[in-house]
């Protein structure tokens, strides 16, 4: 399990965009996944015109509007959406707005793991159908938890995950391993966790409106 701040300073200042590492590859253990990043974009703020390879990402985006562009056109997008970049496709970010534009970003490596071209829509997807299909390793899911509930206890066999807080105040409860101990950890929205496959967890919210969790998996 590894917890970061979305708070930390930045450490990159480019093109009105500030840019904060979350999570590096080396932060995690055994894991495929390559980078979690944050990215705020002030008015007319923007990326470079880019492509990944050989990983593939997805931008979840919690606040502000924009447009993405993937490849050859552009996809316009506010809070709540999500954009899945598959690899080698050229894509950058634009802050189309008058507001500040966040979004988390995930990064993760394919190796020889093919498409998911048969993937199925599951509740809570952020994703449309047909952009999960064209990722290999990467899912996006959003859920609520209603005041004084807890979500559903949870190992995700097979996936590592990676939590964000859109809004409210949770408790994360992680049991240990092989034993009835569990650990307890305080989160807000400036909060990221990782927790690794087969690590049973849940979420119970201790804040005065619902919870809302933002889910990246990453298939092992």
């Amino acid at each position: 399990m590894r917890l970061a701040s979305l708070s930390a300073p930045a450490q990159r200042n480019e093109n009105h965009r500030l840019v904060r590492v979350v999570f590096t590859n080396n932060d995690l253990v055994n894991s495929r996944i390559m980078g979690v990043e944050q990215s705020i974009y002030f008015a007319s703020g923007s990326s470079p015109v880019h492509a990944e390879s050989p990983t593939e990402e997805i931008m979840y985006f919690r606040r502000g509007t924009g447009k993405v562009l993937l490849g050859n056109s552009y996809v316009d997008v506010r809070p709540g959406s999500a954009v899945a970049i598959p690899t080698g496709i050229e894509h950058h970010v634009v802050n189309s707005g008058r507001d500040v534009l966040e979004h988390i970003l995930i990064s993760a490596e394919i190796g020889d793991r093919k498409a998911e071209a048969s993937y199925s829509a599951q509740p809570g997807d952020c994703l449309p159908e047909d952009q999960s299909r064209l990722l290999s390793r990467l899912e996006c899911r959003r859920f609520t938890v209603a005041e004084d509930g807890q979500s559903t206890l949870s190992d995700f066999a097979g996936h590592e995950s990676v939590y964000s807080l859109s809004s409210g105040f949770a408790i994360a409860h992680v049991q240990l391993a092989g034993t009835e101990y569990e650990w307890q950890y305080a989160l807000d929205a400036s909060d990221c966790m990782w927790i690794p496959p087969g690590v049973p967890h849940y979420f119970r919210n201790i804040g005065d409106t619902p919870l809302n969790i933002v889910q990246f998996q990453c298939r092992s």
